[in-house]
């Protein structure tokens, strides 16, 4: 829907003029309606009233942060057996992860299990991973040779050696025992390159891994290397610590598939390097969750749009918003989902913590009142609910009010009843390569239509949109989910 179509949302007006434009903006029937949660809960009782809340929001997936400050919610086998402190001491005597899935699972809503991934808290002691391997820790070129394990100098954040094979290691070990003792639906990962500094003497990472690691490949200690950008052996040192955050990513894709190909992996990159370096990951995460942290939908916009232009479409991506984090009022809360709508394929607000009653009722009532199917989980279904309310707008809406030549609906009704013919074979498995090639009939028609005057500007750039997403979603179970 363009812009005049929905028009502007009410600045400052009582609950009737918000409740008639929040029941008149668009609510798609395919797309990922997620949220980030940090737990806190004690019991079962109290997951089940979360839970009600992400239910009554519309929310078809929950972020939940499994692994934070070094620890797992979960009882984990895979850190007792390190002689690391097997779950957090908040959640001890029980399983949140277990009873979360289960109880989201009730009510329709996917778990993805949300990492911290390397970094692992402010503990002044390293978090529970450290104090067991104080060798694991990160340091900067101005804590190399340190003992004992450094903090970042610009947050207190401590940070794990992705460069130590022990390391990553026990990163894949953790997230191998989530895909397989628990059904989640994702791994959602977070804080996975060493953060960059303005300051060179604080670049990660010169632990002596990773100085021993570098020497034996090029013959030189990082340390002797200059500060210069420009100098090529400071280009290979950094370059490589990229390459071993690469290798890492791969290698845990390459994992979660070989035990649950339908597993979905995801990423929420963070502002600076993690962002800049995005791309490299694009053939080892299904869904990128850009963090469009801004307090205009138009900054949003073009963060998401950023995001699109650095990936190949088999990857899906979704808008991180933060309305709730930071307090905005409902009408740019509403907006900014609205530009998601435009911009991707799903979105996943920060956090449910701060979600309001006030803000539930509106996403319930506005963009998020009617069901949807997630489309990074089952993109052939959204392909198909897709299809279907397409058909429906054609029949109830377009033709009868003369937005659509009744020639150009019966041509695109054959073409999109061809699609449901293909997302529901008689027998043998779903063809996706020849369903994106009736995909691409529909869009070449809807084309072939405008240029006829069958179809107004308006009508046809919401078909081609639908169409547009049809081919993506697609390609994307194709290439990703290998359907």
């Amino acid at each position: 829907m363009s812009e005049q179509e929905k028009g502007p949302p009410p600045e400052h007006s009582g609950d009737n003029a918000l409740n008639a434009y929040l029941m008149s903006v668009p609510s798609r029937v395919a797309e990922a309606r997620g949220i980030w949660y940090r737990p806190v809960e004690k019991s079962r009782e109290e997951v089940s009233r979360t839970l009600d809340r992400v239910q009554a929001m519309g929310a078809n997936e929950l972020y939940l942060e499994t692994w934070f400050w070094g620890y797992t919610i979960y009882p984990s086998a895979v850190q007792a057996a390190r002689g690391i402190e097997p779950q957090h001491p908040a959640f001890q005597g029980w399983d949140p992860l277990e009873t979360f899935v289960a109880e989201a699972g009730a009510r329709g809503i996917a778990v993805h299990a949300w990492l911290d991934g390397f970094m692992v808290g402010v503990d002044p002691a390293g978090g529970p991973i450290l104090r067991a391997y104080p060798e694991w820790a990160a340091l900067t070129r101005k804590q190399a040779g340190s003992a004992t394990p450094q903090p970042q100098p610009e947050t207190g954040f401590f940070w794990l050696d992705v460069t130590n094979g022990d390391v990553s290691e026990h990163v894949l070990s953790v997230i191998r025992e989530m895909a397989m003792d628990y059904q989640i639906a994702g791994i959602n990962l977070d804080f996975m390159r060493l953060p960059l500094a303005d300051d060179p003497e604080d670049r990660y990472c010169y632990s002596d891994a990773a100085r021993s690691a570098f020497e034996r490949e090029y013959g030189t200690d990082p340390l002797q290397i200059g500060l210069d950008e420009g100098e090529p052996l400071w280009q290979s040192w950094t370059t490589w610590i990229a390459r071993r955050e690469d290798d890492c990513i791969a290698n845990l894709y390459d994992e979660v598939k070989r035990i649950r190909p339908e597993l979905v992996v995801s990423a929420a990159p963070e502002p600076g390097i993690e962002s800049d370096l995005i791309a490299n990951w694009s053939q080892h995460v299904d869904i990128v969750i850009p963090q469009a942290y801004h307090n205009r939908s138009d900054r949003v916009r073009e963060t998401v749009e950023l995001y699109r232009k650095l990936l190949p479409s088999s990857n899906l991506v979704y808008s991180g918003l933060y309305p709730m984090y930071v307090g905005l009022d409902i009408p740019e809360t509403i907006e900014q989902v609205l530009t998601a709508h435009e911009q991707s394929e799903g979105t996943v607000m920060f956090a449910l913590g701060q979600a309001t009653d006030e803000a539930i009722r509106a996403l319930r009532q506005g963009p998020w009142r009617t069901p949807a199917v997630s489309t990074g989980l089952f993109p052939l279904q959204a392909v198909q609910a897709i299809v279907q309310d397409v058909k429906l707008k054609i029949e109830e809406i377009y033709e009868p009010r003369h937005g659509i030549h009744a020639g150009a609906a019966q041509e695109m009704s054959r073409l999109l009843d061809d699609m449901l013919g293909g997302l529901e074979p008689e027998s043998g498995a779903v063809d996706v390569a020849k369903l994106e090639a009736r995909a691409a009939a529909l869009t070449a028609c809807l084309q072939e239509q405008s240029e006829m005057a069958a179809l107004p500007p308006d009508v046809y750039s919401q078909l081609r949109s639908s169409a547009e997403r049809m081919y993506q979603l697609l390609q994307y179970a194709r290439m990703k989910l290998r359907k």
